[in-house]
């Protein structure tokens, strides 16, 4: 794939300051923090860690190798975590010489067309240099290990409730709803890895999630819900200004119009589930392995024209 010259500089210079991911014009990423409790475990013959979004279980145990050498390897793929993909959307959505870039195009254009939830973004290290090489990989094709003792387990988007729905253009400052049905919020995540008679076992659930809406005007501004969210309920007389000041009730708002020139026709923000993840070795002790995050990109035009449900009193 070829790219310009000032679209590969451009990507570049993002591969350098997302490396460490020290953050940029919406300051550092959560999920690019220190976890507030160990992000890894042990136990004889096994370990489990957390790793970026995903969690990685190994059963221990000794290697056989052939012994006819080690083969260098000058070129190979590496895979963004979630927190970096969405710093990458943002920072594109106002600096148009990244944008340009035709795999951060198509991203951008599927997470607006809502078909990137199982997607992810790697990037080619070549000599131990990254370059402005990337790809669109299926995530689950990430969550493999050559070693059949390594198992890799990604949690599953969740679908988030949005009124108004994500297909229509909101108008500026009204509320978006933002929630989980019961179903989506009680999904469990359970696998088990054995070998040589030892088994462990990983199960992780949601415990809350934070919402972003990519809106430069709103730089730095991060709805966090405790739980599942309140839904919007449009039996309830009361207005949607009224309903997003009940406890419970997470809402975004947006400043900026989108499809005007110099602005993408949607602003693409994300909503990030925080899943609390343990495991075992015997299925009595659980050991705690702390959050991990599960992105879902979130875009949204934006209009000024009021809808009906703004109109409401």
């Amino acid at each position: 794939m070829r790219v310009s010259r000032r679209a590969r500089r451009s990507v570049v210079a993002a591969l350098v300051i997302l490396a460490p991911l020290a953050g940029g014009p919406w300051g550092p990423h959560p999920t690019a923090g220190a976890l507030g409790v160990p992000d890894r475990a042990g136990d004889t013959g096994a370990t489990s860690r957390i790793s970026g979004d995903r969690i990685v279980t190994t059963i221990t145990g000794r290697r056989t190798t052939s012994g006819s050498g080690r083969r260098v390897v000058r070129s190979y793929w590496v895979t963004y975590t979630a927190a970096q993909i969405a710093y990458i959307l943002q920072v594109a959505s106002v600096t148009p010489r990244l944008s340009e870039h035709p795999v951060i195009r198509e991203f951008t254009l599927r997470s607006i067309a809502g078909t990137a939830d199982d997607l992810t973004i790697q990037y080619r290290v070549v000599d131990g240099r990254a370059t402005a090489d990337l790809r669109i990989v299926d995530l689950a094709s990430t969550a493999t290990s050559a070693w059949s003792r390594q198992m890799v387990t990604v949690v599953p988007p969740l679908r988030p409730t949005l009124t108004p729905p994500g297909g229509l253009a909101v108008p500026v400052t009204q509320p978006v709803f933002v929630s989980y049905t019961p179903t989506e919020w009680g999904r469990v995540v359970e696998r088990t890895l054995s070998s040589g008679g030892v088994s462990a076992r990983v199960r992780a659930w949601p415990v809350r999630f934070e919402a972003r809406s990519g809106d430069p005007a709103a730089l730095g501004q991060v709805v966090r819900c405790s739980g599942p969210g309140r839904p919007f309920d449009p039996r309830d007389p009361a207005s949607p200004a009224h309903q997003s000041r009940r406890p419970g009730t997470c809402t975004l708002s947006y400043r900026s119009r989108t499809g005007v020139p110099g602005r993408p026709v949607a602003w693409v923000g994300d909503v990030t589930v925080w899943w609390w993840a343990e495991w075992s070795t015997d299925g009595r002790t659980w050991r705690p392995l702390g959050e991990i995050p599960r992105l879902t990109p979130l875009p949204r035009a934006v209009r000024e024209v009021p809808t009906a449900l703004a109109a409401r009193p």
